[in-house]
């Protein structure tokens, strides 16, 4: 035991010397995740408050049918009138950027509501360049008033009760929490970039600590010492491991901090947020970063060991990189939760479970899978990774 801890001590305090280590594990994750949350709340709160203001220009075909409703329309403000536009060319235009919408107006329109019949509006927009929504919902509120005000007016005409037409009296009541409704959108990314640091983070130190010593001729050295081959590997697997836990703690403490500067955030979605990052549950999510990261640092130091040099070592780490976003970006999408079979798959099972922690709605039977799943996974990989170490043909493979 004193001869591996000898051996982690050397090697950490030579890892620490590495600057590309450094940038890794602290600055990286420091810039990275106050830059991302910065850059995406800035940029959406721009294209949404851009979206409102914009004057847009929609195409009436049919006006003169309705000008109470282009009325309506002119009070809101905001938009252009194209009135002299055909009728065949109007997709065209919207589909090409010319015109932000079109609204349709069939002939007779007023004819038939004033019969108490259903006239015909056709509303022409293009989805895919309305991202936030605003201008359908410009179009649609004001016809959806329009049309409510015809139908207030027949039925006072009539004398009928309003509550006629409405038989049932829908009451929602949604029983998720403030931080369950958070969860579902913060606790989607939030696994993500914690996997993807963990294995950021140990990454360089086992790129180094295996082939970089190998193309520096230092291997030799640390193998003709008095320490055994065990003792070596499980030295310079603990300084990956520790490695790769510091830097997901530091994205703790960064996206913590990121959180903290911007104002605009609601008071009572900060508190949800600070709660969610304290340390009871920073250490529940701990305790599932620390089996992933020790079976990263596994996988990462026997290939490391594998390769002649350096650069060999990248390119053949570099698919384990996708082979682990994958997942990872699977625990993103809408409707995945945490099942028996969810729980047993590595790197998504924990992305799902550390979504399940923060929602605060955690399954203890599901997670204890999790926990199984990981800790056998882990040992597998740690026993691989000392296997391999003791092979010759590993080690000075020409």
């Amino acid at each position: 035991m004193r001869k591996i801890i000898t051996i982690y001590k050397k090697e950490l305090k030579d890892s620490l010397r590495d600057r590309r280590t450094l940038f890794m594990m602290i600055v990286l994750p420091m810039i990275l995740i106050p830059g991302i949350i910065l850059l995406m709340t800035k940029v959406q709160m721009a294209q949404a408050k851009k979206a409102m203001e914009k004057e847009i220009k929609v195409a009436f075909i049919g006006g003169n049918f309705t000008p109470e409703l282009i009325q309506m329309f002119a009070e809101k403000g905001r938009i252009q009138f194209i009135k002299d536009c055909p009728v065949d060319s109007v997709e065209i235009l919207v589909k090409r950027g010319e015109l932000d919408g079109g609204v349709v107006i069939t002939s007779g329109f007023n004819q038939l509501v004033s019969n108490d019949e259903q006239g015909r509006l056709q509303v022409i927009f293009k989805k895919s360049d309305d991202a936030f929504g605003v201008l359908e919902k410009r179009l649609i509120s004001t016809i959806e008033q329009y049309d409510q005000q015809i139908v207030d007016k027949r039925i006072s005409r009539l004398g009928l009760d309003k509550n006629l037409f409405n038989a049932i009296d829908i009451v929602k009541t949604d029983v998720s929490t403030t931080r369950e409704k958070l969860a579902e959108t913060v606790g989607g990314i939030l696994p993500y970039l914690f996997i993807l640091f963990t294995f950021m983070g140990a990454m360089y130190p086992g790129l180094d600590l295996g082939a970089g010593e190998k193309e520096r001729g230092t291997m030799e050295t640390i193998l003709s010492s008095p320490a055994s081959r065990l003792d070596i590997v499980l030295g310079k697997f603990g300084v990956i491991t520790t490695a790769g836990i510091a830097t997901a703690l530091i994205s703790f403490a960064s996206l913590n901090v990121a959180v903290q500067l911007f104002p605009e955030i609601p008071v009572d979605i900060l508190d949800v947020i600070s709660s969610m990052l304290g340390m009871k549950m920073v250490a529940l999510i701990l305790t599932l970063i620390i089996p992933i990261a020790v079976f990263f640092s596994a996988a990462i130091l026997s290939l490391s060991i594998y390769a002649r040099s350096f650069k060999e070592a990248q390119s053949i780490v570099t698919p384990l990189n996708i082979a682990i976003i994958v997942p990872a970006a699977i625990g993103l999408t809408p409707g995945m939760e945490l099942n028996k079979i969810t729980a047993l798959i590595p790197i998504l099972n924990v992305s799902l479970a550390t979504k399940e922690m923060l929602s605060g709605s955690i399954n203890w039977i599901l997670l204890s899978e999790v926990y199984a799943s990981l800790i056998i996974l882990a040992g597998f990989s740690l026993w691989f990774c000392v296997k391999w170490f003791n092979r010759e043909e590993t080690i000075f493979r020409n």
